[in-house]
């Protein structure tokens, strides 16, 4: 019975956390370099990179919070508590320069999927990073990979066309 009682406690006490911003935003990384099925280390070297840019940190410091953000028993890495720390620190022309670093990450690959372009704009709307915004944000962006396959990108998986 104690147990249970501290089990709830412990998962109230997560509830409440935000994880620090440099995790919540490698979440929101590993989220889109994860949303086509692959983890492509193309990818994974755009999330490194961009780490070491925006917090000067080294590739294994980037690394460790790569394997962080990935773990999946940790409350504080709720989709909604990485949105709300996010939206609390940074303002909206900071929400598009990180939206505009996941947007690098599912390009690295050299194709746009479906899932990840319906997770940046979900993405956008949740942090209030306006529609245009975003669309010239992608238009900037995707013209730094003039040979990027974008076949897939309206086309929902698992999806026929006759």
């Amino acid at each position: 019975m104690l147990k249970t009682i501290q089990g709830w406690w412990r998962r109230e006490e997560g509830a409440q956390q935000k994880p620090e911003l440099t995790l919540a935003i490698t979440k929101l990384m590993v989220g889109m370099m994860t949303m086509d099925g692959k983890i492509d280390a193309q990818e994974r070297a755009t999330i490194v990179s961009s780490l070491g840019e925006q917090f000067g940190l080294s590739a294994q410091e980037s690394d460790a919070l790569i394997v962080q953000a990935t773990d999946k028993e940790r409350t504080d890495l709720r989709f909604s508590a990485v949105v709300e720390q996010i939206v609390e620190h940074f303002n909206v022309e900071e929400r598009a320069a990180i939206l505009a670093k996941l947007w690098r990450v599912a390009m690295a690959d050299g194709n746009i999927d479906f899932l990840e372009e319906q997770y940046i704009n979900r993405l956008s709307g949740l942090l209030g990073v306006p529609a245009s915004a975003l669309a010239e944000m992608k238009a900037k962006q995707e013209q730094l990979f003039p040979d990027l396959d974008h076949s897939k990108r309206f086309q929902q998986p698992n999806t026929v066309i006759r």
